[in-house]
């Protein structure tokens, strides 16, 4: 088969190319960094921002806590309803009834604090305080993030 002088060659260990350093990295890999890089940063700015947007969400929740006169929470009403409607429609609510028409409460609170707006004896007592309390932090809770 093989003629003399002929030899086989070595099929075992076959010669392989030298292998490819890590470094230094290819352009590709700081293109790639510098993109992901710039999407992180984009990406935390508009977390930042929308956390500065929800500030009077988080001081309102935490004033929610507190127990308060009918007096303010009237006006705390009145503050949350001005961050997502116009002033405009907010401040020609007269009424107590007409701002409390877009609160989600039980009907028995909303006539409570219609009638003991701006009188002298204007505290809720204190199983209504915690049911007002609940409802508001519900009604919190829903509207929507601007």
């Amino acid at each position: 088969m093989l003629e003399k002088g002929f030899s086989v060659p070595e099929l075992l260990l076959p010669a392989l190319p030298q292998s490819i350093p890590w470094f230094p990295l290819p352009p590709g890999w700081f293109v790639l960094s510098g993109v992901l890089l710039i999407a992180l940063i984009i990406f935390l700015i508009f977390r930042l921002a929308r956390w500065r947007r929800n500030l009077w969400r988080r001081q309102a929740l935490a004033s929610l806590q507190q127990p308060q006169s009918v007096d303010s929470w009237l006006a705390l009403i009145k503050r949350i309803l001005l961050m997502h409607q116009p002033r405009k429609s907010v401040s020609q609510t007269l009424s107590p009834e007409q701002l409390l028409e877009q609160v989600e409460i039980d009907a028995e609170l909303r006539q409570q604090l219609s009638q003991k707006y701006c009188q002298p004896d204007n505290q809720l007592e204190a199983n209504q305080n915690a049911r007002l309390q609940i409802q508001l932090t519900n009604w919190l809770e829903k509207l929507p993030y601007v």
